[in-house]
């Protein structure tokens, strides 16, 4: 099973709606290798006999419960399985991997019989990584008493080793090409190492970033592995660190002790653990509190930085305490970052500059003066990762007057800056939602409230007894991504949410009608207005069913060929009243074509509604009655006989209403009532008097 096809199932297992586009943009493919990935997945579904995976007329993928259930048990055994088919960047990295072990002699046929490939893949593949590591000052030699060996700067092959580790988790989310190199060169198990490292970090009271420390992990063990067989970097580490500041702090000591429950680390140098010990000051937490040798100069920088901040920026701190421990927690690991020039990749740099573009700007402004401390410029990611912080601090955090009706969980494993930022971003989004305190993954088994449903920056088990979906969203969302989030969102939290309108089929509908210059921009403005809240809030009053049913919405004996029209033709009077403007009419219509009839709420009953700033002008209840009932696709509920079309302003004006109507649903003297009426005054009489 290779990588992209397991990357697939896991996206398939994830995802609630999807279409043939997202897998294309996701993984950067063509729509026919988009379609034979489906159709390998499909041949493994049909090997276990599950349902297989089918994409409908709008191109959606339509995928059974029981074979999103059956995914997710083969991603679950692929994971525990020994066998594993790598792509060539895999291989690539296992190549450097085995050159970076600095065994006693590495030879062509070792990586031939390591990868399990044919010689001339090999040969290829070999030739590409030696290209791409000597553009990086890195030379691959061979001679008779060695085999191949790298050489080069001591730092410059660590950091590649980093940066594979670091590129990898992030981009790819997954380890399993390093898994399967630490089981074949029966290396330290990455879960033992976990575990030592975390009972240590509580005796120290250490505070790994999660995200950080599951690098660490890696890049130890393989670290360690080279330091064993004798390659160190004396001359350059003391160039870059002051050992006798970095001897004196908690993290020398944490390192002291981690060594020593490994075998074979005696000929590891002191300078070797003073390098380690800058790692766990750089993926660490700072806290305020903490009585360190280090803790005036940082506050000092961070004192300076943010009275610059505020001073070319023009805003002003509503809680300047908090603003400053808070950059304290990231500032003091990127300090130890950028003093001892270990590498930083940040997976997030370029969506920070573009979805925060002056921001950005201010922090790189911000940070310059600062340069003459590190030695040269700041990196672009750790620039990112500040202006996370400043964006999560003026982040809107408007109190919503909505009821509260379902809870939400955030769960981030990338530090302070993105869970707050992420935090802030979603509930602005979904202020329908009551958000608890985000959390690392791995707390997420403390919470002891109910959770309706869950937002992971990660594909991450959750356990058994985590029954809330799981919608997957990236730390910092493109309008694209935020899209997609809502759309998702709605689709797992039911028809009483809103829905969201399809913005291919406006583009489809302006294009008819207009010659269209810029439509990427175009596109991303619908988007947003797409995906606008409206926050606004009204004077609350209670409405009842007769009170939101007027005569002149009610319309018996329709006709109609389809669902669509059905849904036009009760819609009608609306309209043509005032009570919805037409433009509340495609937006149904549109988000039914997306998301499919979740219209159709009961036998044969359709609630037909969209967000109000779709074009809802007054609080209103439609009734049409269809002369002959009609398939809407809701398998359980269809055929549709009776179109309940509502106009909601807010979330709460018309919830009376919506109760008193489903207390209707269960009689069936009411649905006689409708069928018999001849006009809207005997349904009218009705409703009065069964308020």
């Amino acid at each position: 099973m290779d990588n992209e096809l397991m990357a697939l199932m896991q996206v398939l297992s994830n995802k609630p709606y999807l279409t043939l586009k997202d897998i294309e943009v996701s993984a950067g493919i063509t729509r026919r290798q988009a379609t034979y990935r489906i159709e390998k997945v499909n041949d493994l579904l049909r090997q276990h006999h599950a349902p297989i995976i089918t994409i409908g007329t709008a191109k959606e993928i339509r995928l059974d419960s029981k074979a999103r259930q059956k995914l997710e048990e083969l991603l679950q055994e692929m994971n525990q399985s020994s066998q594993y088919y790598m792509n060539k960047k895999e291989r690539q990295i296992y190549m450097y991997l085995m050159l970076f072990m600095n065994s006693e002699y590495l030879s062509l046929s070792d990586f031939i019989d390591s990868l399990g490939v044919s010689r001339s893949t090999v040969l290829l593949d070999f030739k590409e990584l030696t290209q791409m590591l000597e553009e990086r000052g890195i030379r691959v030699r061979n001679n008779r008493t060695k085999g191949y060996y790298l050489i080069g700067s001591e730092m410059e092959i660590r950091r590649m080793m980093m940066k594979y580790v670091i590129y990898t988790l992030a981009e790819e989310q997954s380890a399993k090409i390093f898994d399967v190199f630490i089981d074949d060169f029966n290396l330290d198990i990455f879960d033992y190492s976990r575990l030592v490292i975390t009972e240590l970090a509580q005796r120290h009271n250490i505070r790994f970033v999660e995200d950080r420390l599951v690098e660490f992990i890696y890049i130890f063990i393989f670290l360690k592995a080279r330091m064993q067989s004798g390659k160190n970097a004396e001359e350059e580490i003391h160039a870059l660190l002051d050992m006798e500041a970095i001897s004196s702090m908690k993290e020398y000591e944490f390192t002291v002790e981690l060594l020593k429950n490994y075998k074979n680390t005696d000929n590891i140098t002191n300078t070797d653990i003073n390098y380690i010990s800058s790692w766990i000051l750089g993926i660490s937490f700072g806290d305020i509190n903490e009585e360190t040798k280090d803790c005036i100069l940082i506050s000092d920088i961070i004192g300076k930085i943010m009275t610059r901040f505020e001073y070319l920026s023009g805003a002003h701190y509503r809680n300047t305490e908090e603003i400053f421990i808070q950059l304290y927690s990231h500032f003091r690991p990127a300090y130890y970052r950028l003093l001892c020039r270990l590498p930083i990749f940040n997976p997030l740099c370029d969506k920070v500059r573009e979805e925060y573009r002056e921001l950005y700007q201010l922090v790189e402004e911000t940070m310059k003066p600062f340069h003459v401390i590190f030695g040269g410029d700041i990196p672009a990611g750790e620039i990112a990762y500040l202006t996370m912080h400043f964006a999560s601090i003026y982040s809107d955090q408007k109190a919503f007057e909505i009821a509260k009706q379902k809870t939400a969980l955030v769960v981030c494993s990338n530090g302070i800056g993105s869970s707050a930022i992420l935090y802030n971003e979603l509930t602005g989004m979904f202020p329908e939602l009551h958000f608890l305190p985000p959390l690392e993954t791995s707390h997420i088994h403390d919470i002891k409230e109910h959770v309706d449903i869950i937002f992971s920056t990660s594909y991450v088990s959750l356990g058994a007894d985590i029954h809330a979906p799981v919608i997957r969203v990236s730390p910092v969302m493109s309008i694209a991504e935020r899209y997609q989030v809502m759309r998702e969102v709605y689709m797992q939290m039911g028809s009483h949410f809103l829905k969201q309108p399809n913005v291919d089929v406006v583009m489809g509908i302006v294009a008819k009608y207009a010659d269209i210059q810029e439509e990427h921009a175009l596109y991303n403005e619908l988007i947003t207005y797409f995906s606008h809240i409206d926050t606004t809030t009204q004077e609350e009053r209670v409405l009842h069913l007769a009170d939101m049913v007027k005569p002149e919405l009610i319309r018996l004996h329709l006709d109609a060929d389809n669902w669509e029209e059905a849904v036009r033709k009760a819609y009608e009077p609306m309209v043509q009243h005032g009570y919805i403007t037409q433009n509340y009419v495609e937006e149904t219509i549109s988000s039914v074509r997306i998301v499919g009839p979740y219209i159709v709420i009961t036998k044969h009953v359709a609630l037909p509604h969209v967000k109000p700033e779709a074009g809802a002008l007054s609080v209103a209840l439609g009734v049409g009655v269809l002369n002959s009932a009609i398939e809407f696709g809701n398998r359980d509920n269809d055929p549709v006989k009776y179109i309940f079309s509502l106009s909601a302003t807010d979330n709460q004006t018309h919830l009376c209403a919506m109760a008193e109507l489903l207390e209707m649903f269960n009689k069936q003297e009411f649905f006689d009532m409708l069928d018999q009426a001849e006009n809207s005054d005997e349904v009218m009489v009705y409703l009065k008097e069964n308020q």
